[in-house]
């Protein structure tokens, strides 16, 4: 009798045993291996599904302002912004109904950085080129900006009568350029040029005054304005290195109608003149070569 209960016992166990294993298998939720699955899903989840950001006229615009590259756009000394590209920016502004506010940077690096997460929404003066344009939603070009190369008065090694020679002459200098900016993204692959970065080309410009670089290229009246500021000894040399159409920069963050608002606006500038009679007053007329 005692055999056959316990025989009946191990059946039911074993039961019991497959109904757990198939209806009722327990996860610890606290495993490591659990919770770094879960927290990689959340985030594919999220990053995947991120919703692009509205932006209307009421909400505050956050636009990046170069504060060195006078006369187009700097910070003065009473705190506040200036130049072409500023109040050109001002007028779209206007004609957008938009609210805004102007936010001076130094640094490039942080600046792309903040448009890429969205913190901030638009930069001025941007070049129309690939490396912008996979993180950045870029406005219809309203000016063609060449670049030349800038050197001491005393340097007779580095010209050229073409774009071709110029960049020869380069080749075995210390040539200072803005990281990341259009001038490195230019030149990085010519590995003969020593470029040696800086957080902007003005700080390259100092040096090269100094000594201490060979050349610097760099929009031509930004570095006319400063050379004359400071008297400096350098001059500008030979044919623009590169041209780039000009445009503002929109982060990728906001949806399209930002975009496109900017771009009706700022073609309502230059169709009724305003654009020109604005450029006038600061460089004079614009030559055909300049539009693009």
């Amino acid at each position: 009798m005692l055999k056959k209960l316990i025989l009946v016992l191990s059946i039911i166990q074993i039961f019991i045993f497959l109904g757990c294993e198939k209806d009722e298998v327990v996860i610890d939720e606290s495993s490591p291996q659990i919770a770094v699955k879960k927290e990689t899903q959340a985030n594919i989840t999220d990053k995947e599904s991120k919703p692009l950001i509205a932006v209307s006229a009421t909400d505050t615009l956050r636009i990046f302002v170069r504060e060195d590259g006078a006369p187009g756009m700097y910070l003065g000394k009473d705190g506040q912004v200036h130049g072409f590209y500023v109040d050109l920016e001002k007028m779209v502004m206007k004609e957008m109904g938009q609210s805004y506010k102007f936010v001076p940077y130094s640094d490039v690096g942080p600046a792309a950085q903040a448009l890429k997460s969205g913190t901030h929404h638009i930069a001025l003066a941007a070049p129309d080129i690939a490396d912008y344009r996979s993180f950045l939603n870029l406005s219809i070009p309203y000016e063609i900006l060449n670049y030349v190369t800038f050197v001491q008065k005393k340097n007779s090694n580095i010209s050229g009568s073409t774009k071709e020679e110029l960049i020869k002459s380069l080749h075995g200098k210390r040539v200072g350029v803005q990281t990341r900016g259009h001038i490195f993204q230019a030149l990085r692959e010519i590995k003969e040029i020593k470029l040696i970065e800086y957080p902007t080309t003005t700080k390259a410009l100092e040096d090269l005054n100094k000594g201490l670089l060979d050349a610097v290229p760099d929009v031509k009246r930004i570095g006319i304005y400063y050379a004359k500021q400071n008297n400096w000894d350098i001059v500008p040399k030979g044919k623009p290195i590169i041209s780039h159409k000009l445009t503002t920069a929109i982060s990728q963050r906001f949806e399209a109608s930002l975009l496109n608002r900017y771009n009706k606006a700022l073609k309502a500038l230059i169709s009724d003149g305003r654009f020109d009679a604005l450029y006038e007053s600061y460089f004079g007329p614009m030559d055909e070569e300049d539009r693009p």
